[in-house]
């Protein structure tokens, strides 16, 4: 039997369109502070697993839900088991979006939203694969089990909890890079460093944040401190106007006699991909590094 296996996919694109942009409209980035028994990541990784299991229920898989931190998509039989593995957690959406990020808009045949294309995009790609396979009864000689986690961009505690209950499968893969296939991966390392929350200099720095997640481009950072004089200050503002317009990035600023706050808004990126990002920290750190900060301050503006 020979298939055209692009016109099965093609017969099949309202369908999987649809499916994803209901998929992409679930915001599921991890929220800690609405964590429950019921939601381990927080509301949306969880609606976004459920949205994601309720599609295999609905074309009749075998769907396994782990607690709300995990689930899997399965059929066949053999004793083997090959694993896909997708995710449907997403990073914040941060800044400098022209769309809305779960409000999801077809332009020039590309999908824009957040995790059209990490990973909701490939996932569902995947399971139609999946799919079409089961659709068109093709023998198989091993089970697929296609993996469905909630937390892969914060640290993988939804593959810890999902493998202390269920068995692993014998080898996969993961729709969660480029095409046709990465057989190694770099690792990463997220470090913490430490300063003496000390000032000796003539500006004072009070607060210092930019970015959302470590593996994401910073694409907002703040900073508030206390010039040495209303003067000082209003000279400051002047040369911070200066340095946006001749940088990429916008910002505001506020004075209030001494008192000084500004905000830098650069354009978020994955870590992934931190070429396509510009760092709001790194712009704002090289500002304040043209002001006489001293002790720990001038050594976090360094650093930063």
């Amino acid at each position: 039997m020979t298939i055209d296996w692009k016109k099965e996919v093609e017969d099949r694109k309202d369908d999987l369109l649809n499916d994803l942009i209901d998929l992409l409209k679930v915001k599921s980035e991890r929220e800690d502070d609405k964590v429950t028994a019921d939601a381990p990541f927080g509301p949306g990784p969880r609606d976004a697993l459920l949205h994601m299991l309720a599609y295999g229920e609905r074309d009749g898989f075998t769907v396994k839900n782990v607690d709300n931190y995990a689930g899997h998509i399965e059929f066949g039989e053999g004793d083997e088991t090959l694993g896909i593995f997708g995710h449907m957690d997403v990073v914040p959406a941060g800044d400098g979006w022209s769309t809305d990020p779960y409000d999801p808009v077809i332009n020039d045949n590309k999908i824009y939203a957040r995790g059209s294309s990490d990973d909701k995009g490939p996932s569902m790609a995947a399971y139609y694969g999946m799919k079409i396979i089961k659709e068109l009864g093709l023998p198989l000689s091993k089970k697929i089990r296609f993996v469905v986690g909630s937390d892969e961009e914060s640290g993988w505690a939804d593959m810890d909890y999902y493998f202390e209950h269920e068995e692993k499968p014998d080898f996969g893969f993961s729709p969660d890079a480029n095409f046709p296939i990465i057989n190694g991966e770099k690792g990463n390392v997220t470090l913490g460093l430490h300063f003496q929350g000390n000032n000796e200099g003539d500006y004072q720095l009070q607060q210092f944040t930019a970015g959302l997640r470590e593996n994401m481009v910073p694409g907002t950072a703040t900073a508030s401190f206390i010039a040495p004089s209303t003067d000082a200050a209003l000279a400051l503002e002047k040369a911070f106007f200066d340095y946006v317009e001749a940088q990429p990035v916008t910002g505001t600023i506020e004075t209030e006699n001494e008192q000084v706050k500004i905000e830098l808004v650069g354009k978020g990126a994955h870590g992934a991909s931190p070429q396509s990002g510009i760092n709001a920290g790194t712009f704002l750190a090289v500002f304040l590094d043209n002001f006489a900060f001293g002790g720990g301050a001038k050594q976090f503006i360094h650093a930063a």
